[in-house]
């Protein structure tokens, strides 16, 4: 889970995010794993458990019972004139509109499992794009390195050094450290390059998948 995640990772940003939206801090893991049996450093574990106090609630002794807030009415004079919020909120309904067409939202559908593809950026020239292993996508097709660039010389295939590989990949994804992917390795030994193929419509034709939008 994205909670467990996010605490074998050490990273409270994204816990404190995810608690934000909703996510239950108690639920545990198939082994009984809780995320507060997970934490491993000091500032993840008070973090936790202050926030499961806060939940409980706090007896009155206790010294870091919430404050109280007063309201502004408190700092305003008599004379002084109220501003409400809700005669005019910002934005319309029109700029809601445009900003919802705005939203493209692609969907992908498959027969077979769909291959993982990786937003990567392989040259300083271009940002960062998905792109497919292209181990996997030889594999998927059951075709040679060589066959595929015969058949299809338009699609674009690039290389990237395995560590940089790894290093975009483990940013880009919550992810434990023994869980990234080390990338493809040859017969024998470990590659020092990774081989990618961007991800293009035709090569999701080809994989048997039909993208939606």
């Amino acid at each position: 889970r994205p909670v467990h995640d996010a605490v074998a990772n050490d990273n409270l940003e994204t816990m404190w995010l995810l608690l934000s939206y909703g996510a239950d801090p108690t639920l545990a893991t198939y082994s009984g794993q809780t995320a507060v049996k997970l934490a491993t450093s000091e500032v993840m574990k008070r973090f936790l458990c202050d926030y499961l106090s806060d939940l409980q609630g706090r007896s009155d002794g206790d010294p870091r019972t919430a404050w109280d807030f007063y309201s502004s009415s408190v700092l305003e004079g008599k004379d002084s004139i109220g501003c409400d919020l809700l005669l005019n909120p910002p934005g319309s309904s029109d700029q809601e509109e445009e900003e919802q067409e705005a939203d493209n939202f692609m969907f992908e559908f498959s027969d077979k499992p769909l291959l993982p593809s990786y937003n990567l950026q392989v040259s300083v020239s271009r940002g960062p794009c998905n792109w497919f292993l292209f181990s996997d996508v030889l594999k998927r097709l059951k075709l040679s390195s060589r066959i595929f660039q015969a058949r299809f010389p338009h699609l674009e295939i690039a290389t990237l050094p395995k560590a940089e590989f790894q290093r975009q990949v483990s940013l880009s994804q919550v992810l434990a450290q023994e869980e990234v992917p080390e990338g493809p390795e040859a017969a024998q030994g470990p590659s020092e390059t990774v081989e990618l193929v961007h991800y293009e419509p035709e090569l999701l034709q080809l994989l048997g998948s039909a993208v939606e939008y």
